[in-house]
């Protein structure tokens, strides 16, 4: 699958040790990453031509129109339908330790048509 390198901050998570959270603030308004079980995992883009976003663009576009433009709805139920735990939110938000700052890299998995059919096939368990 293909990835990208993305910057951003992380902070650690108050009450869980070690564990970081990951806000990614600085995405433009047309990318998002999909948590899966608050870690973050996939990088989707919608370019302005939708037929280069990962041969997903058109097919989201249409279930977005049909649910009335709910990106996260949307997602949540994908990651549901193949029994996985997505979200475009962390729910880490809000408890994050003071002063507990630090910039990193973290590699994503480009949210696409060929992940989308690689996961529809691979045996998830249940969560």
């Amino acid at each position: 699958m293909d990835k990208i390198k993305l910057e951003t901050e992380s902070y650690l998570i108050s009450g869980k040790e070690n564990q970081r959270f990951f806000p990614f603030l600085e995405l433009e308004f047309n990318e998002d990453v999909i948590y899966e079980n608050d870690i973050p995992k996939y990088y989707l883009c919608f370019s302005d031509d939708l037929k280069s976003a990962y041969g997903i663009g058109n097919w989201i576009m249409e279930d977005l129109k049909k649910n009335g433009h709910d990106l996260r709805a949307l997602v949540i139920e994908l990651g549901n339908s193949l029994n996985l735990k997505w979200d475009i939110f962390s729910s880490n938000v809000g408890k994050f330790v003071e002063d507990s700052w630090y910039l990193e890299t973290v590699e994503l998995t480009l949210f696409s048509d060929k992940l989308i059919e690689e996961l529809k096939t691979t045996p998830q368990q249940n969560l």
